[in-house]
């Protein structure tokens, strides 16, 4: 298989701290990578590790097969070598110019000839939805707007792989759900390599083929959206994705051909059935997370055999489509998210917790 992307082993530090701790991952051409993770865990540092900004104390760098980085092979690829096309959280367009202007400049610098430079901002304009904008400047433009023209100047001297460092951090709410729906839409048309950082879950969701988390310059889990959610590889990834309640548990019984655990869970002074999937091993796990929006809550009893337990609302939060419950269990509380309302007065209530929605969680991380 062809790697557009290949980052080996690579250790960054800065003096007395390490950024990138021995970071691995590979970027398969056409795909989007989201390199997703909190402040300071290394993620902007491997994105310029890769343009060729930093250069690293051990690993390598490869695009497209070919070594760019290498302190043992003595090799560091200048930025302008590497046929990157880069978006930052800052638009860092030219106030003085013309969106052509902006856009057109780096085909200048190269000498493209005038109708080529023509025709290449008119397609990328139009591929970004801002045909017939190319003579306003950047500040008759709104945000998105903006940020679409940092894009276009990005994508218009075609680069192999496109780096977005936090592009729509600095976008409205509003703006930035309807922006990032539409760059993945743009980086799928043009088919381009992308590798995306961010520290909003939602939108590397959304935008993304695969996810990489990081924590502390390590990769902690790797995997499609959907398999970043839906099975957290430790506590870390299920604190971070979504929300979680987090219980220590004993595991009890192990049914391997039907993937089913049961743990007992002394908090909530229960015992819960779990479904695990095949790539784990339950009895190297000693916590659970059950998400606050994956179960149901019924104010009587619905007499479903597993996994349904007692308890009592102590605190509401409605927040518009949703509502956040409170629930005491046992010894302690569970949180619960779901659209249906509980009658006001209603305290008793049960909880039925699917056992899919019981997520085994590793020890280490």
């Amino acid at each position: 298989m062809k790697y557009k992307v290949e980052v080996k082993d690579v250790v960054k530090k800065f003096g007395d701290v390490t950024a990138l701790n021995h970071l691995s991952f590979k970027v398969k051409e056409g795909e989007i990578l989201s390199l997703l993770g909190p402040s300071g865990c290394g993620k902007t540092t491997a994105l310029r590790v890769i343009a060729g900004f930093e250069d690293i104390d051990e690993g390598e760098v490869l695009l497209d097969g070919i070594v760019v980085t290498s302190p043992s092979k003595k090799i560091l690829v200048p930025p302008e070598k590497r046929h990157l096309g880069l978006v930052f959280q800052s638009y860092a367009l030219w106030p003085h110019m013309t969106v052509y202007d902006n856009i057109a400049y780096g085909l200048k610098l190269r000498k493209v000839p005038k109708n080529e430079i023509d025709k290449k901002v008119e397609d990328v304009l139009r591929l970004v939805g801002l045909s017939g904008l190319g003579d306003r400047y950047p500040s008759q433009l709104s945000g998105g707007q903006q940020q679409r023209v940092a894009l276009a100047r990005s994508l218009v001297y075609e680069p192999k792989i496109l780096l977005l460092d936090e592009p729509l951090s600095n976008l409205d709410l509003r703006v930035r759900e309807t922006m990032r729906g539409e760059l993945r839409t743009i980086l799928k048309k043009t088919g381009i390599t992308a590798i995306y950082v961010t520290h909003d879950q939602e939108e590397a969701f959304v935008i993304s083929d695969r996810i990489l988390l990081m924590k502390d310059g390590k990769k902690i889990q790797e995997g499609t959206p959907r398999q970043i959610y839906e099975h957290p590889a430790n506590l870390f990834v299920a604190e971070f994705i979504g929300r979680s309640n987090i219980f220590k548990v004993h595991v009890k019984l192990i049914d391997e051909q039907r993937h089913l655990a049961r743990v007992e869970v002394p908090d909530l002074s229960t015992e819960l059935l779990c479904k695990y999937p095949a790539d784990i091993n339950p009895s190297d796990s000693s916590l659970i997370a059950i998400r606050y929006n994956e179960m149901e809550i019924y104010e009587s009893d619905p007499h479903i055999k597993e996994n349904v337990v007692k308890g009592k609302i102590v605190a509401r939060e409605y927040r518009g489509g949703v509502t956040d419950y409170k629930v005491r269990v046992g010894k302690s509380f569970i949180n619960v998210t779901q659209r249906k309302d509980i009658e006001d007065g209603k305290k008793e209530v049960y909880l039925y917790i699917p056992p899919e929605s019981v997520k085994l969680l590793s020890i280490a991380e």
